[in-house]
């Protein structure tokens, strides 16, 4: 199995899922939030492990987010 991840307009949102449920191809709709999210997640958890997560990327993250320093 494979996994795509495709950045569209919400316009075309739904015709892109029509056509994967026609096709029964499993899909599931993810918001640019919840991607930051797991990104961030996702440093955290290597952070646990390694502490090698560079702090510039979490303040940037942050930063995107509407926290101020």
């Amino acid at each position: 199995m494979k996994t795509v991840i495709v950045s569209i307009s919400e316009k075309k949102e739904r015709v892109l899922n029509s056509f994967l449920k026609k096709n029964r191809i499993r899909s599931r709709m993810v918001s640019e939030e919840e991607m930051e999210d797991a990104a961030l997640a996702k440093w955290i958890d290597a952070g646990m492990k390694t502490e090698d997560i560079p702090i510039q990327k979490v303040f940037d993250l942050l930063r995107k987010n509407g926290a101020n320093r």
